[in-house]
């Protein structure tokens, strides 16, 4: 199994729209709250600052980014640490997502790493009515042989990321692949890089985090690259508001239905107004995360989404 995760490690990093977690199942939080934070981590949403100490009782956050981004497969490995209702909840938002999961799961000599007979019983049952089982040559041949998207975007050396920007020097130019209308496309670069290093396991996210906050403060990010950088954080709320307000004075008091759900537009007094390509991301990210969380069209953009500690709702 080692070797497998191993080898698979190594081919799942040559992908951008590929994410590995490695789950996280401590005492401080419960098993869904700690996936929800791996989950962001590994799909490179690590944010500009560091996350709050307490999760959300959710995937809420991960799926909308799942929904918008461009990860398309996620590997979990040693997978029997999660329990099945988290599996369950996992398995549905990647069916939400349209995302393909991969769950690697140790079964030599029938034990499951550990686990008590009812654990492993009830774990067994799932993956059975869930999953189609595949031999691990057969999975690592298939990664093996999978084409390399964006094969012109070089992922830097290890140490680059541990090496202070240089703010006197130019931003390195994007790759032809994510060249798009707003820019050169090198924060897409930045953003497949964080995701690639951090499946290859050479990554930490904080150490991500540094050097995304340091591209906001480089004198050649543009204010459309800066809003690129704030629409792929874990902040859905106040990007999204701040690009409702901007759009329109009255744009912050718009309904779930006055939006469009590719934020390209918002309909103030029956007219629609245009928002401006750079912050349609964080409109589209805002609108989703309200509806994934069960609110109406006649409900407004700018509410309470997060499960935060006392707040009673």
């Amino acid at each position: 199994m080692r070797a497998l995760m191993r080898t698979l490690r190594g081919h799942a990093s040559h992908h951008a729209d590929t994410a590995w977690v490695h789950p996280n199942v401590g005492q401080y939080r419960d098993p869904l709250t700690n996936l929800g934070q791996d989950l962001l981590d590994a799909i490179g949403v690590v944010g500009l600052t560091p996350p709050r100490t307490y999760g959300e009782a959710h995937l809420l956050r991960p799926l909308t980014h799942l929904i918008h981004g461009p990860v398309r497969n996620i590997i979990i490995d040693d997978a029997v640490r999660l329990p099945t209702d988290v599996l369950t909840h996992l398995h549905e938002a990647a069916i939400i997502g349209r995302v393909q999961l991969w769950l690697l799961i140790d079964t030599a000599d029938g034990n499951i790493n550990g686990l008590n007979q009812r654990k492993a019983t009830a774990f067994l049952e799932w993956v059975n009515d869930v999953c189609t089982a595949r031999h691990p040559n057969h999975v690592e041949q298939q990664w093996d042989r999978r084409p390399v998207d964006h094969p012109d975007c070089q992922t830097p050396e290890p140490a680059w990321w541990l090496e202070p920007l240089d703010y006197g020097a130019s931003l390195p130019a994007g790759c032809p692949d994510h060249a798009n209308s707003l820019g050169s496309g090198h924060i897409d670069c930045l953003l497949a890089w964080v995701r690639r290093a951090l499946t290859a396991g050479r990554l930490a996210p904080g150490i991500a985090r540094r050097r995304l906050a340091e591209y906001t403060d480089h004198p050649d990010t543009t204010i459309a690259d800066r809003w690129a950088l704030t629409a792929a954080g874990r902040d859905l709320l106040t990007p999204g508001a701040d690009a409702l307000r901007l759009t329109h004075p009255t744009g912050p008091n718009a309904t779930l239905g006055d939006v469009s759900p590719d934020g390209a537009s918002i309909r103030i007094a029956a007219r629609a107004a245009t928002v401006a390509p750079e912050m349609r991301p964080a409109v589209a990210r805002l609108r989703t995360s309200r509806r994934l969380a069960g609110c109406l069209e006649h409900e407004p953009m700018y509410g309470l989404f997060d499960q935060v500690p006392g707040i009673g709702r």
